[in-house]
């Protein structure tokens, strides 16, 4: 069976998160393209874009589609097509934009643990109080993507 290109599947990958909130599995991936869930699976670590889209190392699934997180973190997004979950404070400001539409984010000051809502508009920078502090500099932040 011949594997769908890597730019297939990023496609098709991003439309069904923005679509649906979360990534399709590597069974859904296999109807789609009409492949074995095998073939699915080795699409999925072949794709080689970066770091933009990562399989959960244990399981082979999509753990994460930059911005977007495959599962629940703190930092919930909610647009008017779906609800989606971002791997970090920057990334929750990135979906917005990838999203092409206003967002309210809901999450949690990683400090003190109060709640923080905000709504973030692709066009125009947050409006938000407070701070966003990253215990990690940038440059690092793919060193251990599952901490950072």
């Amino acid at each position: 069976m011949p594997k769908p290109t890597a730019g297939a599947l990023r496609v098709h990958v991003y439309d069904k998160l923005l679509d649906g909130g979360r990534p399709p599995t590597i069974s859904e991936i296999a109807e789609h393209f009409a492949i074995s869930p095998a073939d699915s699976r080795r699409a999925i670590a072949a794709m080689q874009i970066g770091k933009t889209v990562l399989p959960d190392p244990r399981t082979g699934e999509i753990w994460m589609a930059g911005p977007f997180s495959a599962g629940p973190t703190a930092y919930r997004v909610i647009g008017r097509r779906a609800q989606w979950f971002a791997n970090c404070a920057w990334d929750m400001l990135g979906i917005a934009v990838i999203a092409d539409e206003e967002v309210r984010i809901e999450s949690q000051c990683t400090d003190c643990g109060a709640p923080i809502s905000m709504r973030a508009n692709p066009r125009t920078p947050p409006v938000a109080e407070g701070i966003v502090h990253f215990l990690i500099p940038a440059r690092r932040w793919y060193e251990d993507i599952g901490f950072t």
